[in-house]
């Protein structure tokens, strides 16, 4: 036999193989899934958060929630004008980060608040509308820095005052932020135990929460100071 037609019969044998073979399977059922990893889950909205206030000591008191201390907050007096206080918010502990501070009292300077390093007077930052209404009527407006979305109000007075984000008009506008509801001692309270105060903070508070605590501290400060409208006031 010819050896090259032996070749030629052995090479058309393997083509004729290699023809028969079956095609890949085309079907799209039968393709595994692949996972999409490039989509990225929505983030998570974050929990209310309730602070209660417990004093600890002669001058300072904590906020926590849940056995955690979020905030210290302490009183000194100004060695200067005894009779004027002032009031220092930091994180966690006496030692913690630096939140704000405000100093109020018998002075005759004017009240000041400093938001971590920037201070200004108090009378520009706080101001109340709605004057000879009752006092749920009335809307304290803080306003810090618009720009960044730090202008809130306070609405209400007792026992429960809420705030809201103020619009370009310095209206209330969009969701609660947070609820602080006063505190009661044994004699007020039904059930003949104390109440602490708290402070709830709404998930669209969370951004804005130390402009929160800070106002509502001020607030609380200028609510207790007595003003007799007969006279010039004598605490600023």
């Amino acid at each position: 036999m010819n050896p090259l037609s032996a070749v030629r019969r052995k090479s058309r044998l393997i083509t004729l193989s290699r023809s028969a073979a079956p095609a890949p399977s085309t079907d799209v059922g039968s393709a595994s899934p692949k996972s999409d990893t490039s989509k990225a889950l929505p983030p998570q909205p974050k929990p209310v958060l309730q602070l209660n206030f417990y004093q600890r000591g002669f001058n300072a008191m904590i906020a926590y929630a849940d056995a955690t201390v979020h905030y210290h907050i302490s009183i000194c007096m100004n060695c200067f004008v005894p009779s004027s206080f002032v009031t220092i918010i930091k994180r966690s502990h006496e030692k913690g980060e630096f939140v704000s501070s405000f100093e109020m009292g018998i002075s005759t300077q004017r009240a000041t608040v400093n938001m971590r390093g920037d201070e200004k007077f108090v009378d520009s930052v706080l101001t109340k509308t709605g004057p000879g209404r009752k006092a749920n009527d009335r809307l304290w407006k803080w306003r810090w820095d618009s720009t960044l979305g730090h202008d809130i109000g306070w609405k209400g007075e007792k026992p429960v005052r809420n705030c809201y984000r103020l619009d370009s008009a310095g209206t209330p506008a969009g969701p609660i932020l947070a609820t602080f509801v006063l505190g009661a001692s044994a004699a007020q309270h039904a059930s003949g135990s104390p109440q602490p105060a708290s402070l709830v903070i709404y998930p669209d508070g969370r951004q804005v929460v130390e402009h929160i605590l800070t106002s509502v501290l001020v607030l609380e400060r200028k609510r207790l100071t007595p003003t007799p409208t007969s006279v010039t006031p004598l605490f600023n």
